[in-house]
């Protein structure tokens, strides 16, 4: 039994999870799906003062009073400059750091400066209507088609903070670099090069394949826990188990 902690991404909250969260439990783990300030449930929580910083204080808070340790901690997208913030500051609770088709930051770096060139521009003009917060971009992006999910997650999506993008993370604590990363990289990146011009999560993945980091490969679109929650509750069970039993990697 493991015990998870998932981050979700921009736009929607921890409801995201839903899929995967259930089957998780019914494996008989430990998943806690913590929304960040002023997403989902915690929407009437938006402002322009929400930064990066107040998300990585979000987790680390639950991880705090809910005396968590030998965290799987997972973050998706966004949700992965949130991760890197969190091992930053409470390493010793956490067993390994998930990216799940993720931003995976160096030390300094921004979301939109470790994006592909020309990313930033396309979500500047996304923006062009308010200076502080960034619209939903549609779901279809994503990869997120099926009529029946679209219906249920649209209408609880909710713009996103600019200032999280533009805020840089530290990455300069020995212990945070000594936690296990994986990689899980979904391999239908068509709606993002659409939209964007470019796979925006190229530069990291990159980087990451370079540093050597394990990196798994998953059939489906960018939000993969609502388009194959089958697939990623398996692979986050399997890397449960390799980290019980190491042998088993």
């Amino acid at each position: 039994m493991a015990t998870f902690v998932l981050v979700h991404g921009a736009f929607v909250g921890g409801f995201y999870w839903r899929d995967v969260r259930q089957r998780l439990q019914s494996a008989g783990h430990i998943v806690y799906t913590p929304t960040l300030t002023g997403a989902g449930e915690r929407s009437h929580l938006l402002s322009p003062s929400v930064s990066l910083k107040t998300h990585v204080t979000d987790i680390v808070q639950v991880l705090h009073y809910e005396d968590l340790s030998q965290v799987i901690l997972v973050g998706h997208s966004y949700g992965g400059m949130v991760i890197t913030g969190v091992a930053e500051q409470v390493p010793e609770r956490i067993a390994q750091l998930v990216y799940l088709d993720a931003a995976a930051p160096t030390d300094g770096q921004t979301a939109t400066g470790g994006f592909a060139q020309g990313t930033g521009d396309v979500l500047q003009a996304m923006s062009a209507q308010t200076d502080w917060q960034l619209p939903p971009i549609p779901l279809a992006v994503y990869g997120v088609t099926d009529p029946k999910t679209v219906t249920w997650a649209d209408p609880r999506r909710t713009p996103h903070p600019l200032a999280t993008l533009s805020q840089a993370v530290v990455v300069q604590n020995p212990l945070a670099a000594r936690i296990p990363h994986v990689y899980i990289r979904c391999t239908q990146r068509q709606g993002l090069v659409a939209a964007f011009g470019a796979d925006p999560l190229a530069p990291f993945v990159d980087r990451v394949r370079a540093e050597g980091w394990p990196i798994i490969e998953i059939e489906s679109a960018h939000d993969a826990m609502v388009i194959v929650p089958d697939t990623v509750a398996s692979r986050l069970a399997e890397l449960a188990a390799s980290i019980s039993n190491p042998s088993a990697r």
